[in-house]
């Protein structure tokens, strides 16, 4: 059934060819880490423009505008490939053509929807092309010669289940605040394999904060709130946060939001509007439905991360392979490191 926080853009066999031929340039350049793959997505998204019609160009305008949760992407070209017996090396995978070729894709992507990719120095090892799969255990099925009990981290390079959330850093939503950059404002995912056609959880928020009380609502915007330090976060890098709001409101009339439901716990000088608030919020997020997307290499997802939390059951295939890359809108505010490609300080 269709759902108003979501939309849908369906290319046509001549639009999705010249993304392909696009996406394959970017990739012969090194991919989205390469310098001067940003401006040629850049040129080819402008040029890319006048071939879009109304339709697909006012779906655009309501996900760079933020005015729906998600906009998935379909019916692009893609090449079968045979899914392997295992999931390969984390390593060889980073440098295959086929996920160079995806990532590439994903960058087009987000420019194409107004948002420009880039990376955290403190996160990924500083690149902007996330390898999202079981590479370190815990899934549904034990991954060859892994040990029982193994304690896994809470990330997106294992195979646990992760709960609805936000991507980090949580400092901020749009304008660099205490020598932090703002969380992402969208991200992007797609697929290279899913033979279990596992899906990514959306949950918009919107609906989850119109139910709540005009108090709880203002408490959510308090300073009442401390989250634990990403598990993805490079070695003597990134740290917990103490005292940072879960909602702020945005000049524009919008709303962003920060949340992490493995992550986020109430301050210890949370008062009692603040706490009363925290409990309600999460048991409407334990009770949202969330909107179910299946990826596959013809198809990408983009998220809104400052109105919409994402997540995922256990990994029951360890096939199963996303690639991810983070954007930011034109409003966003953050401390550049490097323009090209484009690194921000953590």
């Amino acid at each position: 059934m269709p759902h108003s926080e979501a939309a849908y853009l369906d290319f046509c066999p001549e639009q999705s060819q010249a993304i392909a031929l696009a996406s394959q340039n970017i990739a012969d350049l090194g991919g989205p880490e390469a310098k001067g793959a940003a401006f040629q997505a850049r040129a080819f998204a402008d040029q890319f423009e006048s071939t879009l019609s109304e339709e697909q160009t006012s779906l655009l305008q309501r996900f760079n505008a933020g005015d729906v949760s998600t906009l998935m992407y379909r019916q692009m070209r893609c090449p079968h490939e045979p899914i392997p017996e295992h999931l390969p090396d984390i390593n060889d995978l980073a440098q295959s053509p086929r996920c160079l070729y995806l990532a590439s894709r994903n960058q087009l992507l987000l420019k194409l929807a107004g948002h420009r990719s880039f990376a955290f120095d403190i996160d990924n090892e500083g690149k902007q092309i996330r390898l999202v799969g079981n590479f370190k255990g815990g899934g549904s099925v034990p991954r060859p010669n892994e040990a029982p009990g193994l304690t896994v981290e809470t990330s997106s390079h294992a195979g646990l289940y992760l709960g609805p959330h936000t991507e980090a850093p949580y400092n901020c939503s749009t304008i660099s605040s205490n020598g932090h950059s703002p969380a992402p404002s969208a991200l992007i995912l797609t697929a290279r394999w899913n033979p279990a056609n596992e899906p990514t959880y959306v949950f918009p928020l919107r609906e989850i904060i119109e139910c709540l009380s005009s108090l709880d609502t203002l408490a959510l915007t308090s300073r009442s709130f401390d989250f634990t330090r990403s598990d993805c976060f490079a070695k003597g890098k990134g740290n917990a946060g103490k005292e940072v709001s879960i909602l702020q409101f945005e000049p524009n009339g919008g709303f962003s939001i920060r949340y992490n439901s493995y992550r986020f716990r109430l301050s210890d000088r949370a008062c009692s509007a603040a706490t009363r608030a925290f409990i309600n919020f999460q048991k409407k997020l334990d009770t949202a439905q969330p909107l179910a997307f299946v990826l596959q290499p013809d198809s990408a997802l983009l998220i809104n991360n400052s109105r919409a939390l994402h997540g995922r059951d256990r990994v029951q295939d360890n096939r199963r392979l996303l690639i991810r890359q983070f954007g930011y809108s034109h409003l966003a505010k953050p401390l550049v490191l490097v323009e090209d490609p484009l690194l921000v300080r953590g």
